[in-house]
């Protein structure tokens, strides 16, 4: 079993691997034909466009997708909280100390 060309080196020539192109960034290849890469320049480009139609959308679908996450403790807290009101109302009423409280008098 022969080591592969990482083990060899990985940068350095290894003939019986075939052809050699070079390092990284100086291939020294033939130039490829065939490819065409289109631009267009940062000020030419609409960076705003969509921007209010993809923001609605967007969270609308991402709330969409948390509401089970955030929805139900918040009922919970919300009725704890109007539980918790309502007793210490009770509490510190007329009644309320006369059942649970201040036998002072």
């Amino acid at each position: 079993m022969r080591p592969t060309q990482v083990l060899n080196g990985g940068g350095a020539p290894n003939w019986k691997a075939g052809h050699w192109l070079g390092d990284w960034g100086s291939f020294g290849g033939a130039k490829q034909k065939g490819i065409i890469l289109y631009g267009i320049s940062a000020n030419r480009q609409n960076p705003t466009a969509g921007m209010v139609h993809d923001a609605i959308f967007n969270t609308f679908r991402r709330t969409k997708g948390q509401l089970f996450y955030w929805l139900p403790p918040l009922v919970a807290g919300y009725y704890l909280m109007q539980w918790a009101t309502e007793r210490n109302h009770y509490l510190q009423s007329k009644a309320g100390r006369a059942e649970f409280g201040d036998d002072a008098e």
